[in-house]
């Protein structure tokens, strides 16, 4: 199966601080092709991924979050990538206990996106995909 061509990508460095969802939710919002029920679950998951990277971590203006966003013909992909939050992966992910991803976050992630996961590499990337 060939690549997905895409059609828009749009990125943009995020602080890690309290005021990142809300600027990321408005980069979002102005993503050519993000109308309807597909940019309200994408405006909702990228705050629950950011919402993970800013738990339990003391705001820092200097440190910076990478959001990505692609949208093809078939799908969005949405990266968010950034220093590795303080909680290891495993345990946020696992956990029901915290408001973060591994709380209610987790549930409206893993029930909307049709595929999520994180990566590491230099940090921590988290991305999920909807099909259009």
């Amino acid at each position: 199966m060939a690549p997905a061509e895409t059609v828009t990508e749009r990125t943009l460095p995020l602080p890690a601080t309290a005021a990142a969802p809300q600027m990321a939710r408005r980069h979002v919002a102005g993503v050519p092709g993000l109308g309807g029920r597909l940019g309200y679950e994408v405006l909702l998951l990228t705050s629950e991924v950011i919402t993970f990277f800013l738990a339990e971590r003391e705001p820092d203006p200097s440190a910076r979050l990478l959001l990505t966003v692609r949208v093809t013909r078939d799908r969005v992909r949405v990266e968010l990538s950034g220093p590795l939050p303080v909680e290891t992966v495993e345990r946020a992910l696992r956990s029901r206990d915290s408001p973060s991803l591994g709380g209610y976050g987790l549930a409206i992630l893993d029930r909307t996106a049709q595929r999520w996961g994180a990566e590491r590499a230099d940090g921590l990337t988290l991305w999920f995909e909807l099909d259009r």
